[in-house]
């Protein structure tokens, strides 16, 4: 926006777009339009496309970078690339680790550093593991990323494809 009209006036704001930018969005804003009426939206990829890495977080993901701690029941870790929380308002949220977090298991034990009241992305989690004298041993720190919302059914698909991987023809294992 820039400043119109002779000095002492009122102020009056007038906002300015190339005619460059003005030609495109008009073009473009009848197929956008188009899109919104008739509910069109991508198909989402499978949870084995997802879980194999080969959908862009952009195709499915609604993330957010927060989750409130104390909305928080409990933690339930799949393994070392997914951590699911459980809501008190029976919603699921899952957490899928930038890189391997070592330790995580679904029998592990997790403890969370956290600055507020919300547990949020670049927060870490460590696995606590009992030492053996009686004291308690931390894992590594691994960092949470944003949380994605999912549903009871996208967990129990998750959770058939860490028990029993499928790896298509021609892609190695890692």
């Amino acid at each position: 926006m820039r400043w119109r009209g002779p000095p002492g006036q009122r102020h009056k704001w007038r906002t300015t777009m190339p005619s460059r930018d003005r030609r495109a969005l008009s073009l473009l804003l009848p197929l956008l339009c188009a899109g919104f009426a008739t509910g069109a939206t991508p198909e989402a990829p499978s949870a084995q496309v997802i879980v194999e890495g080969g959908a862009e977080p952009i195709d499915y993901s609604q993330a957010v970078r927060c989750i409130a701690a104390f909305k928080i029941e409990r933690t339930e870790p799949l393994n070392e690339r997914y951590i699911l929380f459980h809501l008190n308002d029976d919603t699921l949220w899952l957490a899928q680790m930038r890189t391997r977090c070592p330790g995580v298991t679904p029998s592990a034990h997790l403890a969370f550093d956290q600055d507020e009241s919300r547990l949020c992305e670049w927060d870490t989690v460590r696995v606590v593991d009992a030492d053996g004298a009686g004291g308690l041993g931390l894992g590594p720190r691994c960092n949470l990323p944003k949380f994605d919302p999912v549903s009871a059914q996208q967990v129990e698909m998750l959770k058939q494809q860490i028990r029993k991987p499928t790896h298509p023809p021609g892609k190695s294992q890692q």
